[in-house]
């Protein structure tokens, strides 16, 4: 047995170095800029510390949305900052990214569509310019299990050069429940990036983490697992964490940590403060430090929209809408701030339904 392992781990590394692994810096995490709440999930394949699945989590994990039966509308804005200006020979010191997405749930299973643009030509984290869509079906196998397919496609192009990818995301997620003093434990475990991702960037002298030409980025064939739980959950009051481990392209191993805490004591109103922290391994040792944890505040109302006889006839009468600012520091030189919000039309139905064989005799 462990002569097979080994065997098969060889063969894994073999496979590995034909593929180089120059990424830019932040070229793994390329589809997780455009918005607040991703600068804080800790790119958490189990749904986050606290548990809360929105349009974009997909770019996470494929299955997370299999559970959803609200419509839900994404939105999101980040502005980077980069402020090297004495080095600057090559590349731009502003950046934006943005992303739209929706959720249609059906009753055979729960598409999602995500819209994404990066225009990040920085000096510090050159992505260049890239627009991106991602198509993705997910589907609850039991009410703890649930599978997704997703497929990305899209472009980057700068002064130099231009490339496309199209790629196959797949994942599982299995929420456990309770175990110990731990509550709502989650798991997850993805296979991402299967296809042909973006090639060699022909540009600046430093544009990938190595000093040289990017190669092959974000990380072909990435395994990703994690796991999600909550340490307080009292009702009002919710304290969680999460953990992951991904290795892109087999050649790397990249750490996410994150952390949440909600408060939802009030009527109308909830709140959410999560930090996510992230340890990229071949990045640390090029010296592209990106180590400070990214800081989100998120705000959740519950809307009414009384007898408005268009939303009552779909069950929208009762919806939620999350607002979020955020920060993040990356790469030293470079500030992420990010907004966000996240519409989910009507309420969750947690009534299970009502069978019965034959009506009463009186």
């Amino acid at each position: 047995m462990k002569k097979h392992v080994l065997m098969a781990a060889g063969a894994l590394l073999a496979v590995s170095s034909l593929f180089a692994y120059n990424p830019p810096a932040g070229g793994q995490n390329l589809l997780r800029y455009s918005s607040p709440f991703a600068l804080s999930g800790a790119n958490s394949t189990a749904g986050g510390p606290v548990y809360d699945v929105i349009p974009s989590s997909v770019v996470t994990n494929p299955a997370l949305p299999a559970f959803e039966q609200r419509i839900a509308l994404d939105l999101g804005f980040t502005v980077f900052f980069d402020k090297n200006k004495e080095l600057i020979t090559s590349g731009n010191d502003k950046g934006s990214a943005f992303q739209v997405g929706v959720t249609l749930p059906t009753r055979w299973c729960v598409p999602t569509f995500l819209v994404q643009g990066v225009f990040a030509p920085l000096h510090d984290m050159n992505l260049a310019n890239d627009i991106l869509f991602t198509g993705n079906v997910s589907k609850d196998i039991t009410d703890k299990v649930s599978v997704g397919l997703g497929v990305t496609t899209g472009g980057y192009w700068n002064d130099n050069a231009s490339d496309w990818l199209l790629a196959a995301n797949t994942g599982v997620f299995y929420r456990h429940g309770d175990f110990f003093f731990f509550k709502d434990v989650r798991f997850a475990f993805t296979l991402m990036n299967l296809g042909k991702m973006f090639g060699s960037s022909k540009t600046t002298q430093n544009f990938g983490i190595k000093g040289s030409a990017a190669e092959k980025w974000p990380g072909i064939a990435t395994p990703r697992g994690g796991i999600a739980f909550l340490v307080v959950d009292k009702g009002d009051f919710k304290l969680g964490g999460s953990t992951d481990v991904a290795s892109p392209a087999f050649q790397n191993f990249v750490l996410d940590l994150g952390f949440a805490l909600e408060y939802s004591g009030l009527k109308f109103i909830s709140f959410k403060l999560a930090s996510a922290w992230e340890l990229d391994l071949r990045e640390l040792l090029e010296n592209n430090k990106n180590l400070i944890p990214s800081a989100v505040l998120s705000v959740k109302f519950n809307l009414n929209t009384g007898a408005n006889e268009t939303m009552k006839k779909r069950g929208w009468q009762e919806s939620e809408l999350t607002v979020a600012g955020g920060w993040r520091n990356l790469y030293t030189d470079i500030n992420a701030v990010s907004a966000g919000a996240v519409l989910k039309l009507g309420t969750v139905d947690r009534d299970p339904p009502v069978i019965t064989l034959w009506d009463e005799e009186n």
